[in-house]
């Protein structure tokens, strides 16, 4: 147990070296002037924005917040609670939540922070992961609004769809748009909805958390795997 003490606080010192700041728009770097900026406490690990999972973004245990440079505009940002609490000098415990939706609708210059009350000791992070919401709060003008409980469930690191999550449309990308329309756009007629197959945000959502996934984690899903009887064809 030592052993992973010590490669965990390795793993801690060289995330903390990465550098806090992630480009999430094409082209040329441009001031935060004309972007908006989204800053993500280390505790949070973001899975999905705008349902898809984007590389860098999801990056934890960053030392202080870390900050997500975006274009301007509305973004749908899903994350969730995972911190590590040491019990004694032999035994520690991951605790993480399910994920919450954060709702972002920013303009050019203005900063957003993500965050939560901070719980006090293992017991407060246990109760504050069941049922984790979170918030987000406009720097410039004060306002704060919760974050919204989504429709996956977090189950030994990996995700599962319960109910009305939307498919992942492109996974590790570099670069996210902003969703067009207003907060609250007028859903289109069922005849315009684009099809697609049943279980395609399965697999991407699958893909996209086994790359954030640990050792221990991908060694128990394999496990798992090994021990499921196959479907019939």
């Amino acid at each position: 147990m030592r052993i992973i003490a010590v490669f965990l606080t390795l793993l801690l010192l060289a995330a903390c070296a990465g550098k806090p700041v992630v480009k999430l728009y094409e082209g040329a770097d441009k001031p935060t002037s004309q972007l908006l900026v989204v800053r993500v406490p280390m505790e949070l690990e973001i899975l999905m924005i705008n349902d898809k999972a984007v590389e860098g973004a999801a990056q934890v245990f960053t030392y202080g917040n870390r900050e997500l440079h975006l274009a301007p505009g509305r973004y749908r940002i899903l994350a969730f609670y995972k911190n590590l609490f040491q019990i004694n000098a032999d035994e520690h415990e991951i605790i993480k939540s399910d994920p919450a939706e954060f709702t972002v609708d920013g303009k050019a210059g203005e900063i957003y922070q993500i965050g939560f009350d901070k719980p006090a000791d293992l017991e407060a992070a246990q109760a504050m992961a069941d049922g984790f919401r979170g918030w987000v709060r406009n720097e410039q003008t004060g306002e704060q609004v919760p974050g919204e409980e989504s429709a996956l469930v977090l189950n030994r690191g990996f995700v599962s769809v319960l109910t009305g999550a939307a498919a992942v449309t492109e996974a590790n990308a570099n670069s996210v748009a902003p969703e067009s329309g207003s907060a609250t756009p007028a859903a289109p007629p069922a005849a315009e909805a684009p099809a697609a197959p049943a279980d395609s945000g399965y697999l991407d959502l699958l893909k996209a958390h086994w790359n954030q996934a640990t050792a221990e984690e991908r060694r128990a899903f394999l496990q798992w795997i090994s021990a499921t009887p196959a479907p019939a064809p």
